[in-house]
């Protein structure tokens, strides 16, 4: 049923998808309120990037620009051994070119982008820190939100934008047979990221060491004395020792990570586990899918990793919220405040961009070993193939690319612009 009456919308989650989507609704003329369950903007967390689709995304909010001015310059990504020689390395595409690296021309920092966003919205949503939704309903043409400070409000639309553990979604799966954990697909990897400082000889591209056990370590560097280190483990023995440590606090995963990286052989061993050791901004999880779930039920609706998360290995989990963000207020807008119709058009618009994105390509992480033996083969094959010169076909086989889904353009959402 059509209601051209401003909608008000609760959005759950004040990362990058629920502010990109607040940022559209509120063109539409829309009432948008965006609870956050930390106290303060979360600006923490590790280097992302927009790619393709999430780039146009980016350009049609009017903030590519701006993130230009954050973008991290990495010029590639270099695979070493254990002494920190180069085994091969992978250059950064030309800016501009549609071709896609393992490092994008719009690297950044999350935290950067959040400011972005919030800094866009922030007039014109209000914005509650230190709030999360308790419990809902949907009833007749509205939701009932139990907030976390006990109030209840009445909202024409709610949408977990809450990340891959959202509380929204596991809510609006309770009731599935199978509960919400049937839509989690675990990619069998555990990955934490910290900070670390920077010296005069880390150099501006990411280091990559691959070591047995299947243990990869990857070092990043966004400012001239900080960096990031990101750990990741494919192991399952060391799987069910992170898993059982997530569910203790920080002190018992650091200590479970530590252990399991301490016998690896790279010359930077000792820093990067001083650097766990003291790190303040640090967080660890199940590298994970959400996918098959249903986007919507009632007037609840799910965007960006909460709805659809394709995980790092796809990266494009960030372009992917972006797009869903303007997919999901286009097709509101589009039917003039017919929120059951808008919402099944956005089901069904995004449905195959996100079919494709979660189609992983995993041929690269297979290839990491378990052996000694594995390693020096896995070595030289990339020392060869950076010999031969055929980086770039390595990088299109591991990357994936999605340009043949074009993103719809809603004309409602660009009224008055030039």
């Amino acid at each position: 049923m059509q209601n051209n009456k401003p909608l008000r919308v609760l959005i759950a989650g004040g990362g990058i998808a629920g502010p990109a989507l607040a940022f559209w609704l509120h063109r539409l003329g829309h009432s948008i309120t965006v609870i956050e369950r930390w106290d303060t903007l979360r600006i923490g967390g590790q280097q992302i990037d927009l790619r393709l689709q999430g780039v146009e995304a980016a350009e049609r909010m009017g903030i590519l620009d701006e993130i230009r001015e954050h973008v991290v310059d990495e010029a590639g990504v270099d695979v070493v051994n254990e002494k920190g020689q180069s085994v091969i390395f992978f250059p950064r595409h030309e800016p501009g070119s549609k071709q896609q690296g393992f490092s994008s021309e719009f690297e950044i920092m999350r935290g950067d982008l959040c400011r972005i966003l919030y800094g866009r919205t922030k007039d014109d949503v209000n914005y509650r820190f230190g709030l999360s939704v308790n419990s809902f309903e949907s009833v007749g043409n509205v939701v009932n939100v139990t907030l976390s400070d006990g109030s209840v409000e009445e909202y024409d639309l709610l949408v977990g934008a809450d990340g891959q553990g959202s509380r929204i979604r596991r809510a609006m799966n309770k009731d599935e047979e199978g509960g919400d954990g049937q839509f989690l697909r675990s990619l069998g990897t555990h990955a934490c990221y910290f900070p670390i400082k920077r010296t005069a000889a880390d150099e501006g591209h990411a280091t990559c060491y691959v070591e047995t056990e299947r243990r990869i370590v990857l070092t990043r560097w966004h400012e001239p004395d900080l960096g990031q280190v990101y750990l990741m483990t494919m192991k399952p023995s060391h799987n069910e020792k992170v898993k059982e440590a997530l569910r203790h606090d920080v002190a018992t995963q650091k200590k479970a990570i530590a252990e399991i990286f301490s016998t690896m052989r790279w010359e930077q061993r000792d820093r990067i586990l001083d650097a766990l050791n003291t790190a303040e901004d640090f967080y660890a999880h199940e590298i994970i899918q959400v996918r098959d779930n249903k986007l919507t039920k009632g007037r609840v609706a799910l965007v960006g990793d909460a709805g659809f998360c394709p995980s790092v290995f796809a990266g494009l989990g960030t372009s992917a919220a972006l797009v869903g963000a303007y997919v999901l207020a286009g097709e509101i807008g589009k039917c003039k405040g017919d929120v059951e119709a808008g919402l099944a058009g956005y089901d069904a618009t995004l449905r195959p961009f996100i079919e494709k994105i979660q189609v992983l390509n995993t041929s690269m992480t297979r290839l990491i070993p378990e052996s000694a033996v594995g390693l020096r083969i896995l070595n030289f094959a990339l020392w060869l193939a950076g010999k031969l010169n055929v980086f770039k076909l390595l990088q299109d086989r591991a990357v994936e690319r999605e340009e043949d889904w074009v993103m719809p353009r809603y004309e409602e959402l660009h009224v008055g612009e030039p």
